[in-house]
């Protein structure tokens, strides 16, 4: 190999190992979100609670749309499992519930915030109301399948309308920030 060649193929493997070394922080670097916005300015004007209460909902409409699934798919329901599905569905929405709780004592106490935080509490007590339903069948040595997919159909229902509603939420305190 000539000299010259050897040294363009020194240098390229430089340039190589230089771009391999800063890569990854230019690849990791924090991007900004849509609003420009980084770092923590990111999560308000919400809170952890907030987003913790968000996916506990989220998390018990999966809940229940794996519940109304297996209802329907199941040949045979297996007691121990509506059971176990049951009892996490209701876990959550108790936590979802718990954490809008802590979380409206930071989102403030205007009117509107208070009426839309009142009438998101009232979906998830209503999904509540329909988890009791649903796990007391779920406790039954023979399930009724229709039953169980009524039940989470109400609740998916409230689930659903309490989402949107804290989203809205969420989104009017955004502008209500800027």
């Amino acid at each position: 190999m000539s000299h010259e060649r050897s040294r363009w193929l020194m240098l390229g493997l430089v340039v190589l190992t230089a771009a391999v070394m800063l890569g990854p922080s230019e690849v990791l670097a924090q991007r900004k979100s849509p609003g420009g916005l980084v770092g923590e300015e990111r999560l308000h004007p919400g809170s952890w609670a907030n987003q913790r209460a968000s996916r506990s909902v989220r998390h018990a409409r999966d809940y229940s749309w794996d519940i109304y699934r297996y209802s329907r798919d199941a040949g045979r329901i297996e007691p121990a499992v509506a059971k176990s599905e049951s009892e996490e569905l209701g876990r959550n929405i108790a936590k979802g519930q718990k954490e809008l709780a802590t979380a409206s004592a930071d989102l403030g106490s205007d009117s509107e915030t208070v009426a839309a935080v009142k009438s998101i509490n009232e979906h998830l007590a209503a999904a509540a109301k329909h988890h009791a339903m649903l796990h007391e069948e779920c406790c039954k040595d023979s399930i009724d399948g229709s039953v169980c997919m009524i039940c989470c159909n109400n609740i998916l229902l409230e689930l659903d309308k309490a989402q949107a509603e804290h989203n809205a939420l969420m989104r009017s305190l955004e502008v209500k920030e800027k």
